[in-house]
């Protein structure tokens, strides 16, 4: 653990969870976590959400290889959030929902897989230079259709993909179980993603896991 320099500088990337959607004027849990390291650490943070609805691994990942912003973000970040694979499960949902062929879950689960951990080994590629100590948080997915036994599969194996990525510079927040049975008060009424609360389910779920820079 470092000595806190005030100020500490945040990035949160991914899809639509990271930018807010669902959230009461898009403040989801990136903010809320921002919130949180300023009030936990007492120190003023540098904050940057590059959160984009809609966005799956392979776009998040382009984004990363080719996108001098996000380079820069990365590169300069004490803290990095993330949260991607939502949309790869939806757009093959949407797929099986038409040709009931399992194997459409399965080859997008590969491509995320695939995808994923050139995205955890691009950020890391990219910190290679860092001179002060980092930390990724990964999200877990929640389930939101709990009801469904492939939705339930599905979440759990790409969690499983997500937690490949642990070391000592990266965590993943459990989100899965912290929705799960919750699901009624922390979905927006779209079903998909998180409300004002759920955001703050998640952010308090990353706090949870106690990081000191």
């Amino acid at each position: 653990m470092r000595k806190v320099l005030s100020p500490l500088r945040y990035t949160a990337i991914g899809d639509s969870i990271t930018a807010g959607i669902g959230a009461w004027f898009n403040y989801g849990y990136a903010h809320q976590y921002r919130d949180f390291i300023e009030k936990d650490w007492k120190t003023r943070v540098i904050f940057r959400n590059l959160g984009r609805p809609g966005w799956t691994s392979q776009e998040l990942l382009h984004r990363i290889r080719n996108d001098i912003t996000f380079f820069k973000a990365i590169q300069t970040a004490d803290i990095i959030t993330c949260s991607i694979g939502g949309n790869d499960l939806i757009q093959a949902g949407r797929v099986y929902d038409k040709t009931k062929n399992k194997k459409t879950v399965e080859i997008a689960l590969q491509n995320f897989q695939r995808n994923f951990l050139s995205i955890d080994q691009s950020i890391k590629n990219i910190k290679k230079s860092s001179t002060t100590s980092y930390m990724i948080f990964y999200i877990e997915l929640y389930n939101p259709l709990p009801e469904f036994p492939l939705a339930r599969q599905s979440v759990k194996k790409l969690n499983r993909i997500l937690h490949k990525a642990a070391d000592s510079y990266t965590k993943i927040a459990p989100v899965y179980a912290a929705f799960l049975h919750h699901e009624n008060t922390l979905l927006f009424i779209d079903g998909k993603h998180p409300n004002y609360k759920g955001h703050r389910v998640i952010a308090e779920t990353i706090r949870s896991l106690d990081y000191k820079p």
